[in-house]
């Protein structure tokens, strides 16, 4: 006498949309072993999909075969696309299970695969089902490119985000509870108040739930500043794509973040307050101990009084109203003269070729790991669409390799913004060092503190009402006049231009440069 193990297998969109049920396969397997007198020895029944064999109740079922060897002799189930879905696995299965001495059949597609022509038959009913799911995770991607392509968000809302419903009742993400937090997580990052895992610290105790390491992804996401990736497909290239969801950053402030996360900006000091007042805190020495001088205010008689101090016991203390008029004075010192304008015009001139090769290396560079991240989610596409890949590790993966490619999309587009001609550039450096007091003094207090860390690299030192060192960069030397000499020394200045060559990153042109460099020489 025959006995059979039997199998039920049913995925929940099977039973919406085919009718299947777990009850009619059972009914059905139970009524033909009864008519072929058939014994039935035990029954394994699962709601899971047939992408692959790793499915609890299978797993299961082939433990027992395995530790009873003989038991049974069959393996019957309703049709084989409840047995795999998944061409070369159900090969493999099979081959399995009659090493076992078990043979798999489908009670309404029987085969009798000793006959070799039935084979023909088995591969048709097996690949039916596969090209099926193939066919639905195709429209599936197309859909949600479609989606994106359109400016929608489809996954899973990213931190600061929920997932929504628009007025045609079409996915959308708006801002969520914690939306705030992540906005302040981009400014505190960019403010260089904290480092990112105090930032992560202290965005865990606002409720914002999310990993050290997903802070990193969090920080790289263009999400949040109203573009989205879309990934390569085909003949598509990756690329960034205007959302219809609301950006909870500017473009500006994303793009200075991941300057200073790759290590490209210079940071304000991490003690620095947005004072008016104090536009030099944090560029300041002590002339006694040599320490940092920070900034305070006192409150007297006649109001608040704002100074410049030492931290230690030293005593180092003076009016901040003082030192800072100072400070413009020494920039009335320094002011561009026309012929160094014009030198400095024909040298970027000629060292532009060297920019533009550099340029085109970094871009080769950015293209080709962009490649290899875009087929990689090519590859895990097919991997889902082929159920060898489980689809939480699947989105995983995907999200790890997205930040990725959306920092080398990043690094592309500011890239992209060298612009052929940087003769608009020379002439706004121009404008700014041909009256550097009145441009300072007109400036908001980001723009004065940004001047000051490009213009003096090192610090300075306030003793006796006056500026003991200032020494500004050595470019600055090259194409202005400083300590208040005359405009005419040309022979000294084309001595000082002949005998020397500079590396510089031009850090006070618009837009960034970041790494490439422009090299200035007279030769």
């Amino acid at each position: 006498m025959k006995k059979a193990y039997l199998y039920i297998r049913v995925s929940t969109d099977e039973q919406a949309e085919k009718g299947y049920s777990l009850r009619h396969q059972e009914e059905r397997l139970r009524q033909y072993c009864q008519l072929q007198h058939i014994e039935v020895v035990d029954l394994f029944k699962e709601d899971h999909s047939a992408k692959t064999f790793e499915r609890p109740a299978f797993r299961q079922m082939l433990a027992l075969m395995k530790k009873n060897r003989g038991k049974a002799n069959l393996l019957l189930f309703l049709k084989w696309d409840r047995f795999s879905r998944n061409t070369g696995d159900a090969y493999g299965m099979i081959g399995q299970l009659n090493k076992m001495g078990i043979e798999p059949q489908a009670i309404e597609q029987p085969l009798d695969l000793s006959v070799p022509e039935n084979k023909m038959m088995l591969a048709f009913y097996l690949a039916a089902p596969e090209v099926e799911n193939h066919r639905k995770a195709l429209n599936v991607i197309d859909g949600m490119r479609r989606s994106v392509k359109e400016g929608r968000y489809v996954t899973t809302a990213p931190k600061g985000y929920k997932n929504s419903r628009d007025e045609t009742n079409r996915p959308i993400i708006v801002p969520g509870e914690h939306a705030w937090v992540v906005t302040w997580v981009f400014e505190q990052l960019a403010s260089g108040a904290y480092n990112v895992k105090e930032i992560w610290r202290q965005a865990k105790a606002k409720g914002l739930n999310v990993s050290k390491s997903n802070i990193w992804y969090l920080l790289r996401n263009p999400i949040y500043f109203g573009k989205i990736l879309l990934p390569a497909y085909k003949s598509e290239e990756a690329r960034l794509v205007k959302g219809i969801h609301e950006p909870l950053i500017s473009e500006e402030l994303f793009y200075t973040v991941q300057d200073i996360l790759d290590g490209r900006k210079r940071k304000v000091p991490s003690k620095n307050t947005a004072r008016e007042e104090y536009p030099l805190r944090g560029y300041l020495q002590c002339r006694k101990c040599g320490g940092n001088l920070t900034a305070s205010s006192s409150k007297g008689n006649g109001g608040m009084y704002y100074y410049y101090h030492c931290t230690t016991k030293c005593g180092e203390r003076f009016k901040a109203e003082l030192a800072n008029e100072k400070f413009v004075e020494e920039l009335g010192k320094i002011s561009a003269n026309r012929q160094s304008i014009e030198l400095f015009r024909i040298i970027m001139g000629e060292q532009y070729k060297e920019l533009n090769k550099e340029k085109a290396v970094s871009m080769k560079e950015i293209n080709t790991e962009a490649v290899k991240l875009r087929q990689r989610i090519t590859n895990m596409q097919e991997l889902l669409a082929d159920g060898k890949i489980d689809p939480s590790d699947y989105r995983d993966i995907k999200s790890r390799t997205e930040t990725q490619l959306n920092s080398l999309l990043a690094k592309q587009q500011q890239l992209e913004l060298v612009e052929d001609n940087l003769g608009d550039y020379v002439d706004t450096a121009a404008a700014v060092l041909t009256d550097l007091p009145k441009y300072f003094t007109g400036a908001d207090l980001a723009i004065k503190q940004k001047l000051i860390g490009l213009m003096f690299p090192e610090k300075m030192i306030f003793e006796k009402n006056a500026y003991q060192t200032i020494k500004p960069l050595e470019v600055i030397n090259l194409i202005c006049r400083t300590g208040g000499g005359s405009d005419g020394d040309k022979k000294e200045l084309a001595s000082k231009n002949g005998s020397q060559s500079y590396g510089v990153i031009p850090l006070g042109l618009e837009p960034r440069t970041h790494t490439l460099k422009v090299y200035c020489s007279t030769n």
